[in-house]
């Protein structure tokens, strides 16, 4: 009897126990702490992430001018961009930006990792060369490039008229305005997939590429039999982050074009539409549907990462 008295005690204690804690010892105890961390992590996303997108969303189905308050019209403003060939035309040209930008960066990168990962007098001072592109602000890049390809002045055009050519407006001439754009947005990041890569390569196994040299492997089986599938993670990596960024292009466009010349980009209409236009309701529209259009290539390249990683080990 007082076996049964004494354990019927024992389970009632721990809830005893609880009782008599402050709030604070439960919060700080060990099932409740780890919870409590998570807090400050909380607060910040939804005072940044969180609110900002539902409100978006919520402008997105309002007329919404600066100068009077919101309007619900429902789909309108989804209807009227998905009706507009400026739309089509922009997204096509930022379309074309990530597909060329995407693949020369990688091609170039890899290229470049592959020589870098050779041993050579002075290779440390050529990597850090290589690095310096990425260290640069946005802003301050597109600053100076815009300094350098000026018409009269520039360094570039000096160059060329010295050898006899006529100058060139790099910024100012349709076509050749958004090349350029594109040519600046790959020395900004072409260190990226440099670094990535180069960081692959000499985390690989030597055994491997001994035994194939030893077999009597050329150079280019070598690499297109063993060194690019073991790449083919960091390539979807690689991939997956510059898809993303080059979607939201816009920093190059601030101290160059600001849109003009045919270079406007999806991002730069975004803002024009809602901070130049101050057409609120659209801009916060041509957000969300940029927002989707990133979210469906983001799972699409993740599933190909996870597949990459799958068949790499």
């Amino acid at each position: 009897m007082s076996r049964h008295r004494n354990k019927a005690r024992m389970e009632t204690l721990p809830t005893q126990f609880l009782e008599n804690q402050t709030a604070w010892e439960i919060l700080t105890s060990e099932k409740y702490f780890k919870w409590l961390l998570l807090i400050p992590l909380l607060t910040i996303l939804a005072v940044f992430a969180f609110y900002p997108l539902f409100y978006c969303l919520y402008m997105s189905f309002n007329e919404a001018l600066l100068v009077k308050p919101p309007e619900y019209i429902g789909l309108t403003n989804y209807r009227k961009i998905l009706h507009d060939p400026n739309f089509w035309t922009i997204l096509g040209r930022s379309s074309s930006a990530v597909i060329v930008c995407v693949g020369v960066e990688i091609t170039l990168g890899l290229g470049i990792a592959v020589f870098l990962n050779r041993e050579f007098r002075g290779q440390n001072i050529v990597r850090g060369l290589c690095l310096l592109p990425l260290v640069v602000s946005p802003l301050a890049m597109s600053l100076m490039w815009k300094y350098f390809l000026e018409p009269q002045f520039g360094i570039i055009n000096a160059m060329i008229s010295g050898v006899g050519l006529p100058q060139i407006s790099f910024l100012s001439t349709d076509g050749l305005a958004f090349a350029t754009i594109m040519s600046m947005e790959i020395w900004k990041w072409l260190p990226f997939s440099i670094f990535v890569f180069l960081a692959a390569i000499r985390g690989m196994p030597r055994d491997v590429f001994e035994a194939a040299s030893v077999d009597g492997a050329k150079s280019w089986y070598t690499f297109r039999r063993l060194t690019l599938p073991m790449l083919r993670p960091f390539i979807m990596i690689v991939l997956l982050l510059r898809v993303m960024w080059l979607i939201r292009l816009s920093d190059p466009l601030f101290g160059t074009t600001q849109g003009g010349a045919g270079t406007e980009v999806l991002d730069w209409y975004v803002y024009r539409i809602a901070f130049v236009r101050f057409d609120l309701g659209e801009g916060a529209t041509l957000a969300i549907i940029t927002l989707v259009m990133t979210l469906i290539i983001g799972a699409i390249l993740f599933r190909q990462l996870i597949k990459a990683l799958g068949t790499s080990r």
